[in-house]
C-alpha cells in the first residue's frame, strides 16, 4: 500500500476522521503523497517550498505553525474477490508518533493503542473492511513530543550532527501492509544455525515462526515449511481463541533440517554471502490460508569479552572477524529510496567496509536486503541522546512503548543474516536496570540469534556486564600519529570503537556551490556555520587551524578545500590501518562517525550528500583494502594486512623515500608472506639522511605472480606531530606542535601523460585511464573526475579504482573509471584531471580529456 495516498494538514481541513474516511469525501486540496513520507517529506515531494530546503540557511524557512498540529494520510482501496470472506489484517510498520486511524467511517484504534514510531501494529478489520467497492483509510498522525528532551516522547532522535527537522518526523515512516488469512495466519519466521565447529560441514537447523488464530473459536492447522526447494518438514497444530503461538521446527525432532555441505553466508571479505530461501504455509481445512516466504542465512555469530572485560571480539562461523565500517543514517526527513539505498551501499562496499551501524534510526527492509546481498554486517540498537537515553522518567505508558518496540524489532530483524548485534543502549546502559532485564527477556523469548551489547559506549552494566566497546572520542581532528599512541584509554586502536572520527570531511568546491552560496564560501560565514554540526562541533576551528599550521596558510578558498582533502585522506587512512594492524590484540573494531549525513554537512562523512567521493573516502578505500601494505606511524615500520581467509606465501613488499625534487633518497625490498586474516611486521625504515623537511614515502606490495596488490604513498616529514595528552577532551586531543607539509606549497612542478580508452554496455561505461608522471619530481594529490561533458558537472554516483593518486618520476599507473549510463547524460562523458603541481601547459592528454582549470 505505497501508492495513490493523500495528505491534509488537520488545520486547513479540520474535518472529523468518521467523515474523512468515507468514500467520496472531497479531497481536492490534498496533496498526492507515498508512504512511507513524513510531512515535510510530502510538502516537498508536492514542491509547496520554492527553495531548496538544503541551500545556505533555507532549512530554518521550513517552520511552518501546522507543523505542531495532527496531519491526515488517507488511501482509497478494495480488495480483490478472491479475498472475499477472509480475515482482513491492517499490518503498520512506523507510525511517527501515534495515530488515530479510522476505516470506513469506523474509529478502529486510538493514539493510545498506536504509539512508537518502531513498533509493528497489527490490526484486525475483518468486521469493518468491505469485500465489495470501495474502501477508505484515514490516520490522523500526531507528531512526538520533544523526542530531543529526556522527558520527550521515544520517537526518532538526532543529536550533534544535524539540526531537528521542524515536523520532528511526524507521518508514516515504514510501510503499511494488508494481509489476508484464512482464520489461522503463520508469520514471522526465523532460521538459526549451529555447527559442529570448527567444521562447517553440516549446518543443525532450528526453524521458529508464529501462528496465530484470528477467530473466536480453537482452530486445528496444519503448518508445513520447504528451505531452498528442497528439505520439507511440517507440523500439525491447535490454537485456542484468538492464540499467537510460537512454533518450533528443532534439528533433533526433524532429521532432513541437518544440512550437509550446507550454503554458508558470509561476510564479503571470508567468502560468498550465500543466501537461503525458506518457505513456510499454514493450511485450514485443507484450503491454503497464508504463505510466506523469506531469504535467511545459514550462519553463526558470538561474541566474547578479554582484555580484562574491555574488548568484545565478535567471531562469524568460528572465525574471528576484524570489524571496520561507518555509521549509516537515513534521509533527514526519513524519504525512502531504493535507489539511494543500493547506491550508498554500493560504496560502502567500494570502500572496502564489513560493517555499517545504524543507532535507532532503523531502515526498511530494502536497506537489510542490500546487506544481506553485499555480505555487509549490520550493528544496530537504540538510539542517544534524548527520551530513549533516560528510561528512568519513563512513565507506565512509555515503558510500554519500549517494549512493544523492542518485541516488535526482534521479530522483524532476528532473520536477517547481516545483523551482527543489537545494543539495548547508545551512550549508556539503561539506568532503569528493570528495563535492561526486561529487553534482555524478550530477545531471548523471541530467540535473538545473536549478541546483545548493553550499550555503545564503555559501560559496565548491573545486568548484563561489560559491553567489551567503547565511544571514548575522538570526534574532531587529531593527527595520523594519535590511532597507534593511545592504547589504553581514549580512541586509539584498541577494544571496539563504536563510534569515532577524526572529524569534518569538507567537501570539494564542486558539491559545496550546491548547498552554500559562493560569496559565503568561508569557514567562518554563517552559512558554513550552519552546515557544520551543532554545540562543540558547530565550526570546523580545530581542524582549520592543524590544516594551516601544518599545510600552511591557503590563499585562496579552492586552495583550503585541496588542502583539506589531503588532511582528510590521511587522518581517516590512519585511523583505519592502525585498527587493521593491532587487530584482536588489542583491537577487535572500529565504527567512523558517520558514513554519510542526512544533508549536505562540512562533517563526519565518508562521501557527501551529493555521494561525491572525495579525501576521505579514497583514504578510507586505501586504507581497508583486502591486501594492504602499511607505514606505522609509531614504529616506523613496514607492514602487510591481510583481511582474506586465505594465507599468502611470496609476498614481494617495496619501500621507496623520494625528497620533495624527486631524488630517490632510499630503497628496500623484502619477500614474505603472511597468515590468513593476519598482519606482518615486515621492516623499518631507518633515519635517511639528507631528506627535505617534507617527504615522500611510497610502498608497493605484489603477490608471488608479480600482480599489484597495494601502492600506498605517504607524505611526512622531519618535524613530527606532538600530542597534548593532558588536555585531552571527551572528542578530541589537542597538538602541541605540528607536522611540517609546507614544502608541498612550493615543491617543483612534474608533467603528466594521460590517455584513456572506453568500453560501454547496455548499463554501463568503464574508463581505463593510464596516466603516466614524464617529469622529474613526485606527482603529488592527482585527482580524477568523470564529467557528463567538458566543464560539466560530475558523473555521481562513479566508482574509481584509486585517485588522489601520488606518482613516483617515470612511474604509470592505470586506473579504472566506472558508471551506470543512466547517470552520465547524453553529451560525451569528459575525464578532468588536476594535481597539486602538475605542469598543466606542458602535459599530453589525449581526446576528451583535461585538466582542470
Amino acid at each position: 500500500m505505497k501508492s495513490d495516498w493523500q495528505m491534509q494538514s488537520s488545520v486547513t481541513d479540520p474535518t472529523a476522521g468518521s467523515v474523512i474516511s468515507k468514500p467520496g469525501f472531497q479531497t481536492a486540496n490534498w496533496y498526492k503523497v507515498s508512504v512511507p513520507t513524513t510531512v515535510i517529506a510530502g510538502l516537498l515531494a508536492n514542491n509547496v517550498y520554492n527553495f531548496d530546503p538544503f541551500y545556505g540557511m533555507n532549512f530554518e524557512k521550513l517552520n511552518d505553525p501546522r507543523l505542531d498540529k495532527p496531519w491526515w494520510f488517507r488511501k482509497g482501496f478494495e480488495l480483490p474477490a478472491s479475498e472475499n470472506g477472509k480475515n482482513v489484517v491492517l499490518k503498520l510498520h512506523g507510525i511517527n508518533y501515534k495515530a488515530n486511524l479510522w476505516l470506513n467511517g469506523v474509529l478502529i484504534a486510538d493514539s493510545t493503542q498506536i504509539i512508537g514510531p518502531f513498533r509493528i501494529i497489527e490490526l484486525d478489520i475483518t468486521k469493518q473492511v468491505k469485500y465489495k467497492g470501495e474502501n477508505t483509510l484515514a490516520i490522523e498522525v500526531k507528531r512526538p513530543f520533544n523526542p530531543q528532551k529526556r522527558g520527550g516522547d521515544l520517537a526518532i532522535d538526532y543529536a550533534d550532527w544535524i539540526h531537528y527537522p521542524p515536523d520532528f518526523n511526524n507521518g508514516i515512516i515504514n510501510n503499511v501492509e494488508l494481509k489476508t488469512f484464512n482464520k489461522v495466519g503463520i508469520e514471522y519466521p526465523l532460521v538459526t544455525t549451529k555447527f559442529d565447529l570448527p567444521s562447517l560441514a553440516v549446518a543443525h537447523l532450528q526453524v521458529d515462526a508464529m501462528a496465530v488464530n484470528y477467530t473466536d473459536k480453537a482452530e486445528d492447522a496444519l503448518v508445513k515449511g520447504e528451505i531452498n526447494d528442497k528439505v520439507s518438514f511440517e507440523k500439525e497444530i491447535h490454537l485456542l481463541p484468538h492464540e499467537k503461538k510460537q512454533i518450533t521446527f528443532s534439528p533433533s525432532d526433524y532429521p532432513q533440517l541437518n544440512i550437509k555441505n550446507p550454503p554458508i553466508w558470509w561476510p564479503w571479505e571470508y567468502g560468498k554471502p550465500e543466501m537461503s530461501r525458506i518457505k513456510l504455509s499454514i493450511i485450514h481445512g485443507n484450503e491454503l490460508s497464508n504463505e510466506i516466504s523469506e531469504s535467511f542465512g545459514i550462519r553463526t555469530i558470538t561474541s566474547f569479552l578479554f582484555n580484562n572485560n574491555k574488548s568484545r571480539e565478535f567471531v562469524v562461523n568460528g572465525r574471528p572477524i576484524m570489524l571496520r565500517g561507518a555509521a549509516w543514517s537515513p534521509d533527514i526527513f526519513e524519504r525512502r529510496s531504493n535507489l539511494r539505498e543500493e547506491q550508498e551501499l554500493r560504496l560502502v562496499r567500494d570502500m572496502n567496509m564489513n560493517i555499517v551501524r545504524s543507532e535507532g534510526k532503523l531502515e526498511d527492509d530494502h536497506f537489510y536486503d542490500l546487506c544481506d546481498k553485499y555480505g555487509l554486517l549490520v550493528m544496530s540498537g537504540w538510539m542517544c541522546c534524548g527520551a530513549w537515553q533516560y528510561p528512568e522518567r519513563w512513565d507506565a505508558a512509555k515503558r510500554s512503548v519500549a517494549m512493544a518496540s523492542d518485541s516488535s524489532v526482534m521479530y522483524w530483524l532476528r532473520d536477517k543474516p547481516s545483523m551482527l548485534t543489537w545494543l539495548n543502549g547508545s551512550d549508556m546502559v539503561p539506568r532503569d536496570k528493570t528495563v535492561e532485564t526486561d529487553w534482555l527477556a524478550i530477545e531471548s523469548d523471541l530467540k535473538w540469534p545473536n549478541p546483545t551489547v548493553g550499550s555503545a559506549a564503555e559501560n559496565v552494566s548491573k545486568v548484563s556486564g561489560s559491553t567489551g566497546v567503547k565511544m571514548a572520542g575522538p570526534y574532531d581532528w587529531v593527527p595520523p600519529s594519535y590511532w597507534e599512541q593511545d592504547s589504553t584509554k581514549y580512541g586509539g586502536a584498541w577494544s571496539f570503537a563504536t563510534e569515532i572520527s577524526p572529524g569534518p570531511s569538507i567537501p570539494p568546491y564542486e558539491s559545496l556551490i550546491k548547498f552554500i552560496p559562493k560569496d559565503s564560501i568561508s569557514n567562518n560565514s554563517l552559512d558554513w556555520l550552519y552546515h557544520c554540526g551543532t554545540g562543540k562541533f558547530g565550526t570546523t576551528r580545530v581542524f582549520d587551524t592543524a590544516l594551516y599550521a601544518r599545510y600552511g596558510t591557503p590563499s585562496s578558498i579552492k586552495q583550503y578545500l585541496t588542502m583539506a582533502q589531503a588532511q582528510n585522506y590521511e587522518g581517516h587512512r590512519a585511523m583505519m590501518e592502525a585498527y587493521g594492524l593491532k587487530k584482536y590484540n588489542p583491537a577487535t573494531g572500529v565504527v567512523q562517525w558517520m558514513l554519510s549525513n542526512p544533508w549536505p554537512s562540512l562533517i563526519w562523512h565518508t562521501y557527501d550528500y551529493y555521494l561525491y567521493p572525495a579525501g576521505t573516502y579514497f583514504g578510507m578505500k586505501k586504507s581497508m583494502e583486502p591486501l594492504h601494505v602499511l607505514y606505522s606511524y609509531k614504529s616506523n615500520s613496514v607492514n602487510i594486512i591481510n583481511s582474506l581467509l586465505k594465507k599468502f606465501t611470496g609476498l614481494k613488499v617495496k619501500a621507496e623515500v623520494y625528497n620533495l625534487d624527486g631524488t630517490l633518497k632510499f630503497t628496500k625490498e623484502f619477500t614474505t608472506g603472511v597468515a590468513e586474516d593476519g598482519t606482518k611486521e615486515c621492516f623499518i625504515i631507518p633515519q635517511v639522511e639528507g631528506l627535505t623537511s617534507t617527504y615522500f614515502l611510497r610502498l608497493e606490495l605484489k603477490d608471488a605472480d608479480n600482480k599489484v596488490e597495494s601502492i600506498n604513498w605517504y607524505w611526512l616529514s622531519t618535524k613530527k606531530d606532538e600530542l597534548n595528552w593532558k588536555k585531552s577532551t571527551w572528542f578530541y586531543t589537542p597538538e602541541s606542535a605540528f607536522t611540517d607539509y609546507s614544502g608541498l606549497q612550493t615543491m617543483p612542478a612534474t608533467t603528466l601523460s594521460i590517455h584513456h580508452t572506453t568500453s560501454k554496455t547496455e548499463g554501463g561505461t568503464t574508463h581505463k585511464i593510464t596516466i603516466t608522471n614524464t617529469g622529474k619530481s613526485v606527482a603529488f594529490f592527482v585527482h580524477l573526475r568523470a564529467l557528463k561533458e567538458k566543464d560539466g558537472d560530475d558523473i555521481l554516483p562513479v566508482i574509481f579504482e584509486d585517485n588522489y593518486l601520488l606518482l613516483a618520476p617515470g612511474e604509470t599507473r592505470t586506473i579504472d573509471c566506472i558508471y551506470e549510463n543512466r547517470y552520465a547524460g547524453n553529451s560525451t562523458p569528459y575525464i578532468s584531471v588536476s594535481g597539486w603541481n602538475v605542469d598543466a601547459e606542458h602535459s599530453k592528454i589525449g581526446e576528451d580529456a583535461g585538466f582542470e582549470k
